[in-house]
């Protein structure tokens, strides 16, 4: 639920904090099921998952002691970690092969993105994007572009402006995915810099 770190932050991360290390996993964090059809319910019952620093303040607001924040050093630290765990969480999903829908379809659907006329191209990425999004998020990068509002681009860093067809297009189909999939209904996004990190700081 985080924006894209830094370089600056990056570039400092090796001196600022230790690094973290976990035993890679061998299945899937994230399964979508009929029970949780979206990545905002996975995981609903695990204690503390919607926790944020404004919370569990408000929560303590009878302690004597002073709220505690996460430091640069955590952040950073709980950010490597976090990158580490979803690179992998995507190199196994591309290497297990699981979908919801069947492996020719996703074939088509994935050709479809790269060859298809505008309209179905659009709607391809809105298909994959409204299946799984965690896993292949760069189908929603695709949609940002397309809208003008990608986070990175080819000239510079500066996305190109899509002429006002394309622009309209990819607008509506992004307005859609994220008010009636992906976005939560009864919380706003939380960062990971509004997390209570500290929380879980062997270091502290």
């Amino acid at each position: 639920e985080n924006g894209k770190q830094s370089s600056s932050a990056k570039n400092g991360a090796s001196t600022l904090a230790p690094t973290l290390s976990y035993k890679p996993h061998n299945t899937l964090l994230v399964q979508f099921t009929e029970q949780t059809p979206t990545w905002y319910e996975c995981g609903r019952n695990t204690p503390g998952r919607d926790d944020s620093l404004f919370t569990v303040a408000k929560n303590n607001k009878h302690s004597t002691a002073n709220p505690s924040k996460n430091s640069l050093e955590c952040i950073i630290k709980y950010r490597q970690l976090a990158d580490e765990i979803y690179s992998h969480e995507v190199a196994l999903s591309r290497s297990s092969n699981v979908s919801s829908i069947g492996e020719k379809d996703e074939k088509w659907v994935e050709n479809t993105m790269k060859r298809g006329t505008l309209k179905d191209r659009i709607a391809a990425m809105s298909v994959v994007v409204g299946m799984d999004c965690i896993h292949k998020l760069y189908a929603l990068d695709m949609l940002l572009d397309l809208a003008g509002c990608g986070v990175e681009g080819g000239n510079g860093g500066m996305t190109s402006i899509p002429n006002s067809r394309v622009g309209q297009m990819a607008s509506e189909a992004l307005s859609d995915l994220f008010a009636n999939t992906l976005l939560p209904k009864d919380r706003k996004l939380l960062s990971l810099e509004g997390r209570p990190l500290y929380l879980y700081d062997d270091n502290k």
